[in-house]
């Protein structure tokens, strides 16, 4: 199997990807040359050989090493969010560990790691959220090491519950809120507003969102929930602040291509005016978009279409009594 460069900020490394057994590997992206790449892709082929033909032998891999191949993988497969998020969590996790081979990582040691987190967290006044983040980052790391490397260990992770978290409820603006953040806003600004409070779109999907998805009655909005997922489309009539003509390609937003930051703006000068302004966000559209057709009496199962949801579980967690 060939050996591939990348470009980091410590400059030009090498990693290799083989196939064996059904399997593909993937290493750390560390070498420093294609033939150290190749040397150490040879190696793995002999360890791999080895494990097939002695299933009972144990191989085992660094808790460092297997932080850096998955993060290599998350670079590639997943948005740059959630690669700095894991990559926080990881360095937190081999801090109070150590560089140790994951097979020496217990239950015990993951669950020690967690609870003196969340102290640490409860003592700045933080929820359980970001523990909860961390138990499903962990666990995917080491089922990852262990299908990755083909290791015969369990998943320290594995009967670790989720802590409890207090959840609160999606500020939902009222029509005069909206209206007086729409008073500060251009033509464009007033028109994505306006799109978002009658479609409860998510914003990508409104950035996204071209002329050929116009039809007469309807709009079709494609969202992708992660970096690499295949777009999904979805139905919903045609709002009514659409009126004006777009060619097929044009995106009907296009003055912008990532999250528009101005909503959080405007708000933010109506507070230095008047201090009891709320302060929220595009996704609080989705929340009063679904509270709405609640209280106009629309079965949960067709809220959950029109709002993207493959669950209704998600959806139920939108809806608000609005008065």
């Amino acid at each position: 199997m060939p050996q591939y460069p990348r470009k980091l900020s410590k400059g030009i490394r090498w990693f290799f990807k083989l196939s064996y057994n059904g399997k593909v590997v993937i290493s750390p992206c560390i070498y420093h040359s294609k033939s150290e790449a190749k040397l150490a892709e040879t190696d793995k082929y002999k360890e791999l050989d080895e494990q097939r033909r002695n299933p009972n032998s144990k191989n085992d891999v660094l808790l460092f090493d297997l932080i850096n191949a998955r993060l290599d993988e998350l670079k590639i497969k997943k948005s740059h969010k959630y690669y700095l998020g894991n990559k926080a969590h990881f360095k937190l996790l081999l801090t109070a560990i150590g560089n140790v081979p994951i097979s020496q990582i217990t239950r015990s040691d993951i669950n020690n790691f967690l609870l003196s987190f969340a102290n640490d967290q409860h003592a700045k006044g933080f929820g359980n959220y970001a523990v909860n983040t961390m138990i499903r980052a962990f666990k995917s790391l080491f089922y990852f090491g262990i299908d990755n490397y083909n290791l015969n260990i369990s998943n320290p992770c594995k009967g670790i519950k989720m802590f409890s978290v207090n959840k609160r409820l999606k500020y939902i603006p009222t029509d005069k809120e909206i209206e007086a953040v729409r008073s500060l806003c251009n033509r464009e600004q007033k028109l994505l507003i306006d799109f978002a409070k009658e479609t409860g779109c998510r914003i990508g999907e409104a950035i996204r969102f071209k002329g050929r998805d116009i039809s007469k009655d309807n709009i079709v909005l494609y969202t992708r929930k992660s970096k690499n997922s295949d777009l999904t489309p979805r139905k919903l009539p045609k709002p009514e602040c659409l009126k004006g003509k777009y060619q097929a390609d044009e995106f009907v937003f296009g003055t912008w291509s990532e999250l528009p930051k101005f909503l959080d703006k405007k708000l933010r000068e109506l507070k230095k005016k008047d201090p009891n302004v709320k302060i929220w966000g595009w996704h609080s559209f989705r929340h009063r978009y679904a509270s709405l057709l609640s209280k106009q009496g629309k079965p949960i199962y067709e809220i959950m279409i029109l709002l993207g949801h493959s669950q209704i579980s998600t959806t139920q967690r939108y809806l608000q009594l609005l008065p």
